[in-house]
């Protein structure tokens, strides 16, 4: 965990607050702010600059894996779960279909330095697991009444 102060300390304080942040193993600090204001993090540029780059490698040799054999893909496949539990309830289809849009999708944020678009597309994918993890839903969402959402594969029973 950052170290933690309210966002009235930086101000009241600033080299004390500073140097808590220099202090702090992770060099950054948890901004709290009063009301309904979202908390910041505050950290050095050299530090961002570093998370930046671990992120940007990490993604760059994941792809560059992906791209260079589908024995790699499959493998990540059989792994994802370890990092999204939830996959598990997705056709094996999907993890796989998941799992290229996840990097294809992280590679493309990197390059712009956001990751603004990776949490939509984890969201998306997570309510389709749900939908897939309820069986009255998925019957109800893919039944004739519902409307042509084209071919969806029925749910497979994930094995324990």
């Amino acid at each position: 965990m950052p170290a933690e102060v309210n966002f009235s300390e930086l101000i009241q304080k600033p080299k004390d607050t500073v140097a808590r942040l220099q202090d702090s193993p992770r060099k950054g600090l948890l901004l709290h702010r009063r009301g309904d204001e979202e908390d910041l993090y505050l950290t050095t540029a050299e530090r961002a600059e570093q998370v930046t780059e671990v992120v940007d490698s990490t993604t760059r040799m994941f792809v560059a894996l992906m791209k260079s054999s589908p024995e790699a893909v499959a493998m990540l496949t059989q792994v994802f779960p370890e990092a999204f539990p939830w996959v598990r309830f997705l056709p094996q289809k999907a993890v796989q279909e998941f799992l290229v849009e996840f990097m294809e999708t992280a590679r493309a944020a990197s390059d712009l330095g956001t990751v603004g678009p990776i949490v939509p597309l984890i969201a998306a994918w997570k309510s389709t697991a749900e939908v897939y993890a309820d069986q009255e839903l998925y019957s109800k969402l893919t039944s004739p009444e519902a409307g042509d959402f084209g071919e969806v594969e029925p749910p497979e029973v994930p094995a324990d």
